[in-house]
C-alpha cells in the first residue's frame, strides 16, 4: 500500500515524458512538412540555373531568373521556420495589412513544377478591388500553400478528365472567404473526421501535418477552416479570415 504514491508519481512522470515526446514529434513533423516544398523549389531551380549556364553560349538571363527563384524559395523557407517556431511557442505572429493577391502571386513559383508534372491547370478568381487582410503574411501563405499542395496531390491519380484547381475568394461582410477546389476523387468518409488531427494522413506518403497547421493558424487569427464535397467531383476546402 505504501508504494502507491511512488507508482502514481512514476506513472505521471512517464505520461509527461510521452507527452513531451509527442510534442517533439509533432514539432519535427511540422518543420519537415513546411520546408519540404521550398526546399524542392530550391533544388529544382538551382538545377535549372546550372543547365542554363552549361549552354553554349550560357543563357545568363534564364540562369539569373532561376537563381532569383532559389533566393525567393530560401527566404520563404526561413520565414516558415520562424512561423513554425511561433506556432509551437503559441506566439501571435506578426499581423500586418497586405493584399491576398500579392501573397498568392509570391507562391506561384513554388507550385510551377508540381503543376506541370501532373498536368494540372490552376485558376485564380480573387475578390475584386484587392481588399486588404490583417494577418501574419507568412502564415497566410502557409495556409494557401498547404491547401493547394493537398489539391495537387488529390489529383495525381485522376484520369479521364482535365485536372483543375480553382483558388477563389470573396468579401463576405466582415470576413474574407477563400476556397480551394479540386476535381479529384474526393475525401473518403472514414477519413473526413480525422483530417485535421496532427500526425494523421489519408495519403500513404503524407506526414499528417498540413491541415493541422492550417487549422492552428486560422484559429489563432479568429478564422475558420472546413471542407465539403466538390460538384460533381473532388473536394472544396474553405477558410475565412477577418477583414480589417
Amino acid at each position: 500500500m505504501h508504494d502507491f504514491p511512488q507508482r502514481r508519481n512514476a506513472d505521471l512522470a512517464q505520461a509527461q515524458r510521452l507527452g513531451g515526446m509527442d510534442a517533439m514529434r509533432e514539432l519535427a513533423a511540422s518543420i519537415a512538412h513546411e520546408v519540404r516544398q521550398p526546399l524542392a523549389a530550391i533544388a529544382l531551380n538551382a538545377d535549372a540555373a546550372l543547365r542554363w549556364l552549361d549552354h553554349d553560349p550560357p543563357r545568363l538571363d534564364e540562369a539569373r531568373a532561376a537563381l532569383a527563384l532559389v533566393a525567393s524559395a530560401g527566404s520563404h523557407a526561413g520565414a516558415v521556420l520562424r512561423s513554425v517556431h511561433d506556432l509551437a511557442c503559441k506566439a501571435s505572429g506578426s499581423h500586418d495589412h497586405f493584399v491576398a493577391d500579392d501573397a498568392v502571386r509570391d507562391l506561384l513559383p513554388l507550385l510551377r513544377a508540381p503543376l506541370q508534372r501532373h498536368a494540372i491547370h490552376l485558376e485564380t478568381q480573387l475578390a475584386p478591388g484587392r481588399p486588404l487582410l490583417r494577418a501574419d503574411p507568412v502564415q497566410f501563405r502557409q495556409v494557401i500553400l498547404n491547401l493547394l499542395m493537398n489539391a495537387i496531390e488529390a489529383l495525381r491519380d485522376t484520369a479521364g478528365r482535365p485536372r483543375t484547381v480553382l483558388l477563389s475568394s470573396r468579401l463576405d461582410g466582415g470576413v474574407q472567404h477563400f476556397s480551394i477546389a479540386d476535381n479529384g476523387a474526393g475525401i473518403a468518409p472514414q477519413a473526413a473526421e480525422r483530417l485535421y488531427h496532427a500526425l494523421y494522413s489519408s495519403k500513404p506518403d503524407g506526414m499528417g501535418m498540413g491541415l493541422a497547421i492550417c487549422r492552428r493558424i486560422l484559429d489563432a487569427h479568429g478564422g475558420r477552416l472546413w471542407h465539403a464535397p466538390g460538384t460533381p467531383h473532388g473536394s472544396v476546402f474553405h477558410f475565412t479570415l477577418p477583414a480589417p
